[in-house]
This record gives structure tokens, sequence and C-alpha cells, in this order.
């Protein structure tokens, strides 16, 4: 199996590593085509130990910041399912900058109501003030 190869495999099977090709015959094509597919770097053979280990410590860096981003994303979308559908609505509405009155009106509630779904958001999503919702609500991409 080739370098490509594997990396299509990696892919196909949802695998997301970081890739540095090390190649004693690299050509143009194959480097573009292997930077395409998501490598981090194309090397070629005699290469500096010193540049592969910086490309390494970069792969892992990477690796660790791509990890930490999925694994908030996999605990805002978990704090996420625990609102209900109203919830979720008034989520969307308070997050844009509309008031509670407005958002009453929006959803033909109370303004009562529709602070308690604020209450309710703000203990559900971890939320320590309504900045902190608002950035949420952009990760999420709500």
């Amino acid at each position: 199996m080739s370098g490509l190869e594997l990396q299509r495999w990696l892919i196909e099977n949802r695998i997301d590593i970081p890739i540095i090709f090390l190649s004693g015959s690299g050509d143009i094509p194959l480097s573009s085509q292997a930077f395409r597919a998501g490598a981090l770097d194309f090397l070629e053979k005699p290469f500096d130990i010193e540049t592969l280990l910086e490309r390494i410590r970069e792969a892992l860096h990477r690796d660790s910041k791509q990890w930490h981003i999925h694994h908030r994303q996999k605990l805002l979308q978990e704090r996420l399912s625990h609102l209900s559908p109203r919830e979720k609505e008034a989520f969307k509405w308070v997050s844009a900058g509309y008031s509670s009155k407005e958002i009453a009106k929006i959803m033909a509630i109370s303004n009562r109501t529709v602070e308690i779904y604020r209450a309710n958001i703000m203990v559900k999503m971890k939320a320590e003030s309504l900045a902190d919702l608002v950035s949420i609500a952009i990760e999420l991409d709500i």
C-alpha cells in the first residue's frame, strides 16, 4: 500500500490523524495530492532530523488542539440535547440579542415563560453570562 493509499484508507475510515509524508522519490503532483487530502507536510529523503522532529511536534500540537475542539463540540451538543424544543427556540432568539419581551411576542408566550426558559437555558448550557451563552451559540452555529 502506498502512502497515498494509506491516507485515503484513513480518511475513508474516519481516522483523523496528522499525516507527514516521507518520500524518496516525491514529485510535485504526488505532494500536491497528499496536501489536498490533508497531509501536514511532505518531506523528501534525505531529510533533516530536526525538521522532522519539528513537524512531528507541530502535528501533535494540531492533533491535541483538534481533539479539544471536538471534545468541546461534543460536550456542548450534549448540553444542547437537554433543552426542550421550546427552550432551543428561545435559545436561538436570546443568542440573537432579542429581549424577553420581543421573544415572548415572537413565540406567543408570556414574558414570565421566556424568563423561565432563559434561566433553564443558562443552567443547562452551563453559561455564566449572556456573553458566555452567545459564545456557546456561535460555537454551535445556532
